[in-house]
């Protein structure tokens, strides 16, 4: 039998608690539980050697490491979507787990046991567990025998075949005098099942003082969305949000007068978090949610706004390849469109990001469709994630993320560049802003000529794009020699971003302005033909005409402000003939937003520089 090591401290209890809760979700990263949850996530057959940072039920660090070195086969998929609200277990913690065969016929690997060790425990502490798996859709008896060892041994046996409410408890184990308790999975003695299937899905680890009679933790609800300030469109799916412990059924309510008066929306089970919503037909700046179950509730911490559906998108396309399509990070959502798109849709339902990144792609991918692909470069542009693609799809703003595979392919710094200036001349063409971000640090190992191609590229990238249109993607990543991605940030390949490295890069494409820009030029969007003056031409080369049809007396005041919402230009200037010129100067090719002040008033109108 192979050994696990599973290695948890858990912090000292509050003063005033006896208890202390932490949770693990054990499957694959498509089904992680969100909040204070511990994810023990595998992505291949008979995995070993992970390493995991624990917290506690608060989500404070505890300084513990989870190490995996006894493997299981693989991942069940087929665990309940419904399970009991009554358990402190989400779906998403109950519809996957690992699982084990003792019979070869299965796929010729056998895994006699699973299980973990607990160490940097208090000898004098108790600790509790309570093990809840899951495989649905079959008939025979998967029964699984949990064994746990510490200063004492006691085990329980559970069927997870179509379970939804059942659990294995085992009460207090105190570990041995090296702070350890080893948990081990088993087939049971009732087991039936021809290949010896047995499951580990989610596990709830209670500490205490004294000994204690059950595993039932008080239950505990929080409404993590919405949180104030948000601004909905009537007719649009939303999907509140929540965490909870031991509340079966969980009642939404909603008001559009800061709580003086509330509506019921709906019961959801409590275990399932969250609940989609289809924003009412109330227009106003007083809305608020408030979620309840088991004697408690919770209540936006501030109101949020609903207004009419008048069809205004603000559209943003993502262009890319691993990094922008979500490789490195334990979890999807974690990566950093996927983040950015949560971000921009909760805050405000207009927003839409539209990802068409795929993984291996280079600069040559996302070519115009129809451009030429030089002889020797075994690339093809792919129609439906390219820059005409991009175009199609009527989008205020272009981010374009490509992370080393031009580098990693041999391409030279000047073929990069001509190729981001086809992409570029095309979204000049249809009038929409392109932001680039650098390229990011990878490992290439020996290859010196294709680390310098990666670095010149930083430089080129900023020189074609711009200060205010490149992302920085490259500070703060590299090792010292540039040659590799600091370790705190290497998904584990030497290539791909993990968590915390999205985050950064998250914050960094937030911090652009990217959303605001695109927003202000969908809301800007006019006829260039208002009530009483007429701007030609448009777009415009060097210079346009502010026609008025009305009386213009005075001076008339003329600003424009770029995408990022900066003054870049202003000009007062006299009337005559009933209208004015207005000459571009420095102002480089590009979107802006023009106002033009006269006769105390104010118009507004987009403005396209070529």
């Amino acid at each position: 039998m192979k050994k696990i090591l599973l290695s948890l401290l858990l912090i000292t209890s509050f003063i005033g608690y006896s208890q202390e809760y932490s949770y693990i979700d054990f499957g694959n990263s498509g089904t992680v539980t969100s909040g204070n949850w511990n994810n023990l996530v595998v992505s291949t057959q008979n995995q070993d050697g992970l390493t995991l940072n624990l917290i506690d039920s608060n989500g404070n660090t505890t300084g513990a490491v989870l190490t995996l070195t006894d493997s299981f086969d693989h991942i069940n998929a087929n665990g309940t979507t419904s399970p009991n609200g009554a358990l402190p277990f989400p779906s998403s913690a109950t519809r996957d787990s690992f699982f084990g065969a003792t019979d070869a016929g299965f796929n010729g690997n056998v895994n006699p046991t699973g299980g973990f060790t607990l160490s940097g425990l208090d000898p004098t502490k108790y600790y509790s567990f309570s093990v809840f798996s899951s495989r649905t859709g079959v008939s025979d008896n998967r029964e699984t025998l949990y064994t746990v060892v510490g200063s004492t041994t006691a085990s329980q046996a559970l069927n997870p075949s179509n379970n939804t409410s059942n659990t294995a408890d085992i009460l207090n184990i105190q570990p041995n005098a090296s702070g350890e308790i080893t948990l081990t999975a088993q087939p049971g003695p009732n087991n039936n099942n021809g290949f010896g299937f047995y499951y580990l899905g989610a596990l709830q680890l209670i500490k205490s003082d004294t000994p204690i009679g059950d595993t039932t933790p008080d239950p505990e609800l929080a409404l993590t969305y919405p949180n104030g300030g948000h601004l909905w469109e009537v007719g649009k799916t939303v999907r509140i949000k929540w965490e909870s412990i031991s509340i079966t059924d969980m009642q939404i309510e909603f008001s559009s007068d800061n709580g003086a008066n509330w509506n019921v929306v709906a019961t959801a089970p409590g275990s399932l978090q969250y609940y989609d919503y289809v924003v009412p037909n109330q227009i106003s700046t007083d809305c608020l949610i408030r979620i309840s179950g088991e004697g408690l509730a919770d209540t936006s911490d501030g109101t949020f706004e609903i207004i009419p559906n008048e069809g205004d998108v603000f559209r943003i396309v993502v262009l890319g390849s691993s990094t922008a399509a979500g490789t490195g990070p334990s979890d999807g959502n974690n990566a950093w469109v996927n983040r950015y798109r949560t971000y921009l849709v909760e805050g405000d339902t207009r927003y839409e990001v539209i990802n068409l990144a795929l993984g291996g792609f280079a600069t040559y991918n996302i070519l115009p469709t129809g451009s030429t692909i030089p002889a020797g470069v075994n690339r093809t542009i792919d129609t439906e994630r390219n820059i005409t693609k991009a175009l199609s799809l009527n989008p205020g703003g272009i981010i374009i993320n490509m992370p080393s595979n031009d580098a990693a392919s041999g391409y030279p710094v000047a073929d990069q560049i001509a190729n981001y200036n086809l992409i570029s001349a095309d979204a000049a063409s249809a009038n929409v802003p392109l932001w680039v971000t650098t390229p990011q640090p990878r490992n290439f190992g020996a290859n010196t000529t294709n680390l310098n191609i990666q670095l010149q590229m930083i430089t080129e990238t900023y020189n074609l794009f711009g200060n205010d249109n490149t992302v920085d993607f490259w500070t703060g990543f590299p090792v010292a020699d540039n040659n590799g991605i600091l370790p705190q940030y290497d998904s584990g390949d030497g290539i791909h971003m993990n968590d915390a490295a999205h985050l950064i890069l998250f914050q960094r494409i937030l911090g652009k302005g990217i959303h605001t820009a695109v927003m202000n030029a969908a809301l800007s969007v006019e006829d260039f033909q208002v009530a009483t003056t007429k701007i030609f031409p448009n777009p415009m080369i060097q210079n346009c005409t502010i026609q008025f049809s009305e009386a213009v007396f005075g001076n008339v005041n003329v600003t424009m402000t770029d995408m990022l919402g900066k003054n870049v230009f202003s000009s007062n200037q006299t009337v005559s003939n009933n209208q004015i010129q207005v000459t571009r100067g420095t102002l480089k090719s590009g979107i802006y937003i023009m106002s033009i002040n006269y006769n105390n008033k104010s118009v507004t109108s987009k403005i396209i520089i070529n």
